[in-house]
């Protein structure tokens, strides 16, 4: 899978945070990656689509690779 962030639509609501915690911040004001996507876990994985499906903005796209 490949995940690409569209910083520029962020709105810094924080729900992909809110979701994923352990793989998403706002702590710059907009989303970043807390840790590199090649290190992701299954379960990482399954969060980051509950925060992509949930942004606003749709500013997490995740793509099959």
């Amino acid at each position: 899978m490949n995940v690409l962030l569209h910083t520029d639509k962020c709105l810094s609501c924080g729900l992909c945070a809110s979701i994923a915690p352990d793989v998403f911040t706002i702590e710059t004001g907009v989303v970043s990656f807390k840790k590199d996507p090649k290190t992701w876990t299954e379960e990482d994985w399954k969060k980051a689509k509950e925060a992509a499906a949930a942004c606003p903005n749709n500013v997490i796209d995740i793509t099959e690779a």
